[in-house]
């Protein structure tokens, strides 16, 4: 549903562009730090955006939204992933760089950090577009939303850790110690065990951290908490306890402890609750409409700030925490924006919005099932749903959603000269 969201939000917002700041086609890389389906639908969501102003053909389209590095007539696009390497993210910006791109389309805190780095100092440096970063600010790559280098802007996810610890007390009221499992090498991760313990020893609770610097830690920092007494796992939003997240999630198990992970929808990838910013598709909007407007010469990125997206999207694992032993408490249950059962994927407010437009039982049912399927694998949903049902669900979302939301949050983003100046007066009273 959320390709088929952006397609008809971009359609309305943006004509076929014009990309006249150059007699030449633009290159654009799309860069991640590793693989993550979260990335996935970013990227999905920029394609559609690129596809909906009229950039590809229709077989260039299916190419790019293989991900596979593409010539187009209007456009190029460079994909490339890290593979949660550190030296890695540096070397795909350089090649990026090496392939003449016109922007980079950054996904994470480090290969952000590595493109702002390596861009900093050059005369002409491309358009720096991140997305998918917590704390853009602590990280380095900016003082403030409209302080920040005049080649980059993004959009921060920040992950809201005063709202996800009470679920963990809805879970068990007489909770009082937690542990915590972080990576020492990403700024997300450290930030986010330093605001975890800020929040939950402010209610009273026992926190236990440990830092990890690669997979093969994980199990041992678990099995060293659960030596010390913890009754949940709250894990920061870093990369690194994403990708090792089975590894945390076999102990988890095998005690009996629930895990509460801090990036939406990680119950797909085996934690017991999920709490965390979402809006990946939203995400790819903001940058797909930013982006066209740096290519089209309308949208001065100097003059762009720094977005941010701080809902919280909760997720309940059914399946996993019957292995655990694990009764999820009614509050949660009801608290839950997502469901996985069975090994499907129920969206609570997805089934709530198609009984609203009146689609019937059967219907809804195919609708679901084509978005677990499209959840599990972040493709797109109307690919797997019938065409008629496809088209009501299009002309559905095409009442309920407009092209405003997103230009309205764009138009937002601008930084005029007087906010500018409170942001600098800003951070000078804050220094010590």
């Amino acid at each position: 549903m959320s390709r088929l969201l952006l397609s008809l939000l971009m359609l309305a917002l943006v004509a076929p562009a014009s990309l006249g700041q150059s007699a030449d086609k633009p290159t654009v890389a799309i860069l991640r730090f590793g693989s993550f389906f979260s990335f996935t639908y970013v990227e999905n969501a920029i394609i559609d955006t690129l596809n909906a102003a009229g950039l590809f053909s229709e077989a260039e389209y299916a190419i790019a939204q293989a991900g596979e590095n593409l010539e187009g007539e209007r456009i190029s696009l460079y994909f490339a992933d890290a593979n949660f390497d550190f030296a890695a993210a540096n070397l795909i910006v350089e090649q990026a760089l090496d392939r003449g791109a016109e922007a980079l389309i950054t996904l994470s805190t480090p290969t952000a950090q590595a493109a702002v780095n390596i861009t900093a100092d050059m005369d002409d440096p491309p358009a720096v577009l991140f997305t998918s970063v917590y704390n853009p600010y602590e990280a380095g790559i900016a003082q403030a939303p409209c302080l920040k280098p005049a080649h980059v802007t993004g959009i921060e996810s920040l992950t809201p850790y005063e709202d996800i610890l009470p679920l963990l007390l809805l879970q068990d009221p007489d909770l009082s110690a937690i542990g915590v499992i972080y990576s020492s090498s990403e700024t997300s991760g450290r930030l986010g065990a330093e605001r975890i313990t800020q929040v939950a020893e402010a209610q009273g609770l026992r926190v236990e951290t440990v830092a990890a610097s690669s997979i093969p830690d994980l199990p041992v920092a678990a099995e060293s908490l659960i030596e010390k007494g913890v009754d949940a796992f709250l894990i920061p939003a870093d990369l690194l306890t994403i990708s090792g997240l089975p590894a945390i999630m076999q102990v988890a198990i095998e005690n009996g402890l629930p895990v509460f992970h801090s990036t939406a929808n990680t119950i797909n990838m085996g934690a017991t609750v999920s709490a965390g910013s979402s809006e990946n598709t939203l995400q790819g909007n903001l940058i797909g409409a930013i982006l066209l407007g740096h290519l089209s010469g309308e949208l001065d990125i100097a003059r762009t700030g720094i977005g941010l997206i701080d809902n919280l999207n909760v997720g309940v694992n059914l399946d996993v925490a019957e292995m655990q032993g694990i009764e999820i408490e009614p509050a949660l249950y009801e608290r839950a924006d997502l469901l996985l059962r069975d090994g499907s994927m129920t969206g609570r407010r997805l089934i709530e919005f198609l009984e609203g437009i009146g689609m019937d039982d059967e219907m809804i049912g195919i609708v679901v099932e084509a978005a677990a399927q499209a959840q599990s694998g972040g493709g797109a949903i109307e690919a797997d749903l019938p065409k008629d049902v496809a088209d009501m669900l299009a002309a559905a979302i095409a009442a309920f959603a407009s092209s405003d939301d997103v230009s309205a949050i764009v138009d937002g983003l601008h930084c005029a000269d007087e906010t500018i100046a409170e942001q600098r007066a800003a951070l000078d009273a804050a220094k010590p």
